[in-house]
């Protein structure tokens, strides 16, 4: 194994093992010694990838979220597309992926610490102004196609859905029987989708 594909693979499992501490025992309980522990390394490997614990946070979140983006992106770009068919797909993969990694739940918990960490708000606050922006603008392109019936601004769409997204995994994180793939039929009905028949 070369030494990028070694390095990949201990990002990996000390990011693995920061979800599973974290999830267990919130980000305030959980020390970077308990982390490189878990997944097996020392504090060095955790400092060759990471700079602090908030950046690792950070980076669980993101790479956690950011592959809805990068589909949706790539979903734009294709001369033959589907946009709704697509948007519906990814979005249930965000529901699902980003809850069973943990990283959904860790972005809720991050923004609720937030005020007692203020480079994980100022971080958070511009991921998920990156994350809105996108949003906004294939929102406005699905209304420019037809899409989108909804009169709402782009932007104020872009909010609520995220807004859908945190409170769907929060109310599914303390009661189960709160079912992740909801949150697309109510999404879909906010952004007035006109079907094609």
């Amino acid at each position: 194994m070369g030494h990028q594909e070694q390095s990949q693979q201990t990002i990996e499992k000390l990011m693995k093992s920061g979800v599973e501490l974290f999830s267990r025992q919130g980000y305030s309980n959980t020390s970077i010694d308990q982390i490189v522990k878990h997944a097996g390394y020392s504090k060095g490997g955790f400092y060759a990838h990471f700079p602090s614990k908030e950046e690792f946070l950070l980076k669980i979140i993101k790479d956690g979220i950011d592959f809805f983006f990068d589909d949706l992106k790539a979903a734009l770009e294709q001369k033959d597309r589907n946009l709704l068919a697509k948007f519906k797909d990814y979005s249930l993969r965000l529901v699902k992926e980003s809850y069973k990694q943990g990283s959904s739940l860790l972005l809720i918990h991050g923004c609720m610490n937030s005020n007692e960490l203020p480079m994980v708000k100022e971080r958070l606050i511009q991921q998920m102004e990156e994350w809105r922006q996108f949003l906004t603008h294939f929102y406005q392109v699905m209304k420019d196609e037809g899409i989108v019936g909804s009169p709402l601004d782009a932007r104020i769409l872009a909010t609520a859905s995220m807004a859908l997204f945190n409170g769907i995994n929060l109310q599914h994180f303390v009661d189960d029987r709160i079912r992740l793939e909801d949150m697309l039929l109510v999404l879909l009905d906010l952004l007035q989708i006109q079907e094609s028949n």
